[in-house]
């Protein structure tokens, strides 16, 4: 590029941003329109018991994932109550069964994941895999 073209470039582009910046005004805030009322505050009761309480309850809900997420119909909720009830029984399996650990969060995941994504076969898979944990667990 020639100077005189690159003189010209630059003298465009001082002549938009020098629109652009004239042409915004500072923000004013209406204090009227203010809200004086607080948001509810939302709080979650974990589900309480052992694991030999618990985990039944765990298995019966992500049996039933399967179903809600294929019909589109309460599928986060009930994620969200599996991950309930692993976080209500995590505590015990991690002092009784260490190693499993990372295995009931898989499937805590893949619960998730298949509310969040519409698949029903991860739920299906969730499933399989809780069905044996809880069975080592359990005996």
């Amino acid at each position: 590029m020639t100077p005189r073209v690159l003189v010209l470039a630059a003298a465009g582009l001082a002549a938009v941003l020098g629109a652009t910046l004239t042409a915004c005004s500072p923000t004013t805030y209406d204090s009227s329109l203010a809200s004086t009322t607080s948001a509810a505050a939302t709080t979650t009761t974990l589900p309480s018991g052992t694991a030999a309480q618990l985990l039944p309850a765990m298995l019966s809900e992500v049996q039933g994932l399967s179903t809600k997420v294929a019909s589109g119909q309460g599928d986060g909720e009930a994620a969200t109550r599996i991950e309930q009830y692993w976080a209500a029984v995590k505590d015990e399996i991690a002092a009784t069964h260490p190693d499993l650990v990372p295995d009931f969060e898989f499937v805590v995941r893949r619960c998730r994941s298949a509310a969040d994504r519409n698949r029903p076969a991860d739920a299906d898979r969730a499933y399989r895999n809780l069905s044996e944990l809880v069975t080592a667990v359990l005996g």
